[in-house]
């Protein structure tokens, strides 16, 4: 896996954090690489004042539910036509804010 997952997060992670009101986000992830992957982040969030909780969920239609609830503020988990079929379908007025790109090597 190449290291640009990472770092894509962490600069979006940086600029959610210069704008945000609250010191802790509530991240929404599912099993496989996308908790691992924040963790790592987490220490890089940290040295600008951002607190990252991650919320593991093992269904993947509850973190955009979550999220649309206003339970979480972000998730990492999805590919955008999963993310346009769940918004058609339920109604969810959430966007994507950002892409990650799995490379393996």
């Amino acid at each position: 896996m190449s290291f640009r997952p990472v770092l894509i997060l962490a600069t979006l992670l940086a600029a959610w954090s210069a704008d945000a009101t609250a010191e802790t986000i509530k991240i929404g992830v599912t099993p496989g690489p996308h908790a691992p992957i924040l963790q790592a982040v987490k220490p890089i969030a940290a040295k600008g004042g951002l607190d990252i909780q991650l919320i593991e969920f093992s269904a993947y239609v509850v973190p955009n539910a979550a999220l649309d609830a206003g339970d979480i503020q972000a998730n990492s988990f999805q590919n955008q036509p999963y993310l346009d079929n769940q918004k058609a379908d339920r109604g969810y007025k959430i966007e994507a804010v950002g892409l990650i790109d799995f490379t393996v090597t």
